[in-house]
C-alpha cells in the first residue's frame, strides 16, 4: 500500500495533539510497510536531518516533503486562506505521481485542494479527511471564538461533506459530524493513541505524594479552560490549610500566572523524559478545556497512573470513566469542587482512580492496536472503490 500523508505539521517542530499524532501514526504505519509520501511544514529546529531521527528503521518506507506554511496577514479569516493556500501547494508538490498512491491520508484541512481537484475529476484515489475534535462546531469559550468558528465552520463543512471519508474519536464528535450532514457509512471510528514507553510498570501509590498533586498541561489559549482554572485556583489557595500542589507545564504569561507557593510554572517543556517525571510524579490531570477532541495529554497522563479531570466535550467521555471526574462544563465552581474533591480523597479510592487509568490504556488507546485497526480501515475502502 502506497499513501500520500498530509500533515500541517510534525512534532516537535510544530506543537500540538494533531502534530504527535501525526509523528506516531507515520512511523507505525512505515513500520508495518505501509510506503508514504509525507507531506508538513517544517518548523522550529527542523531540518532533514532532525526529521529522519524520529524514526528508526521504517524511514526507509517515508519519503518527506517539507513545504512552508504560507502566510496571509492577520486580517480575519487569514488562517483559513493560509490553509486553503498550503493545501494547493502540496497538490501542486504532489499532482506528478499521483497515480502512484492508493488514498489520501488528510490531516485538518490539508486535503482540501485535492477534495475540489477530486469533484473536478481531476483525481479519482480515496481522500480521508481527519479534523480531530471538530472544535468549531464545539461551544465557544467567548464571543470572540464565536466569530472565529464562523470563519471555520463552511470551509470544514465543504471538507467533510465531500471527502470519501471523515474520521471521528466517537463520543459527542459523532453527533456532531451527524449535524454537519456526514452520512453514517462515511465516518470512520478510530482512536488517539499513547506510545507503550509512557506505560509505568509500578501500581500508582498515592502515599508516595506527601501532598496532592494536580498538573495542567496545555497552551495557553482561551478555549483550554485556564482563565477558569485560575479562578478557581484563586479561591481553593485562600484556605491556608489545603495542602496541595499544582503543576502549569505550558508558555503561561506572566500576567496569568498565581503567586502561591504552592502553584508551579515549569514552563514549555517538549522532553518527554522530563513531562514523564512530572507526571509520574503527580496524582491527578486536569484538562477544563472548552472544546478538545480525544487529548494526547490525557492518553499521557493516564498512561502515567494519574486520575483525571476534565470537561465532557469532544470523545473525552471515552477516556475518563470511573478513572476520574468529568465536568458538565469548564465552570470555576465545578473545577474547584473537582480539585478539592482529589485533594481530600482517601488513598484507596484515589489509587482505584489511578490503576483504572492504566488499565484503560491498556486495553483501549495502545498505538499499536490502533495503527493495526486503520490499516484494516484503508484495507476495507480500497476494496470497496474498486
Amino acid at each position: 500500500m502506497k499513501i500520500l500523508f498530509l500533515t500541517d505539521g510534525i512534532y516537535p517542530f510544530q506543537l500540538g495533539g494533531m502534530q504527535k499524532h501525526s509523528l506516531i501514526l507515520s512511523g507505525l504505519l512505515a513500520e508495518r510497510d505501509v510506503r508514504m509520501h509525507l507531506y508538513h511544514c517544517g518548523g522550529e529546529g527542523y531540518s532533514p536531518e532532525a526529521f529522519l531521527e524520529n524514526y528508526g528503521s521504517e524511514r526507509s518506507n517515508i519519503k518527506e516533503f517539507m513545504i512552508p506554511f504560507p502566510e496571509k496577514g492577520k486580517m480575519p479569516g487569514h488562517y483559513i486562506r493560509e490553509n486553503k493556500e498550503y493545501s494547493r501547494l502540496l497538490y501542486e508538490s504532489a499532482v506528478e505521481s499521483i497515480n502512484e498512491f492508493d488514498l489520501v491520508y488528510a490531516q485538518g484541512f490539508t486535503g482540501w485542494h485535492f477534495i475540489k481537484q477530486k469533484r473536478k475529476g481531476e483525481i479519482s484515489l480515496p481522500i480521508l479527511v481527519n479534523f480531530h475534535g471538530l472544535e468549531m462546531f464545539q461551544a465557544p469559550a467567548n464571543l470572540k471564538a464565536k466569530v472565529e468558528q464562523r470563519f471555520f465552520r463552511k470551509a470544514v463543512r465543504y471538507n467533510l461533506l465531500n471527502a470519501d471519508g471523515v474520521y471521528s474519536f466517537g463520543g459527542h464528535i459523532d453527533d456532531l459530524l451527524k449535524v454537519v450532514g456526514v452520512s453514517e457509512d462515511r465516518i470512520l471510528i478510530h482512536s488517539n493513541g499513547i506510545e507503550e514507553r509512557w506505560l509505568t510498570d509500578k501500581l500508582p501509590n498515592t502515599v508516595r505524594n506527601q501532598k496532592r498533586t494536580i498538573t495542567f498541561i496545555g497552551r495557553y489559549e482561551r478555549r483550554k479552560g485556564v482563565e477558569e482554572l485560575n479562578e478557581a485556583l484563586n479561591n481553593l489557595i485562600r484556605r491556608e490549610d489545603l495542602s496541595f500542589v499544582f503543576n502549569f507545564i505550558g508558555p503561561i504569561p506572566e500576567e496569568a500566572k498565581i503567586k502561591d507557593e504552592r502553584i508551579r510554572y515549569h514552563g514549555e517543556i517538549r522532553n518527554f523524559e522530563t513531562i514523564r517525571t512530572v507526571l509520574m510524579n503527580s496524582d491527578c490531570l486536569i484538562c477544563p478545556s472548552h472544546s478538545e477532541g480525544m487529548p494526547t495529554v490525557i492518553l499521557e497522563a493516564m498512561a502515567c497512573g494519574l486520575a483525571i479531570i476534565a470537561t465532557d466535550v469532544g470523545a473525552v467521555s471515552r477516556q475518563v470513566k470511573d478513572n476520574g471526574i468529568l465536568l458538565s462544563t469548564p465552570d470555576p465552581e465545578l473545577i474547584r469542587k473537582a480539585v478539592l474533591r482529589i485533594i481530600e480523597m482517601n488513598d484507596n479510592d484515589l489509587t482505584r482512580m489511578k490503576s483504572n487509568s492504566i488499565e484503560y490504556v491498556k486495553k483501549e488507546f495502545l498505538w499499536d492496536v490502533i495503527a493495526d485497526k486503520k490499516i484494516a480501515q484503508f484495507n476495507r475502502i480500497l476494496a470497496n472503490t474498486k
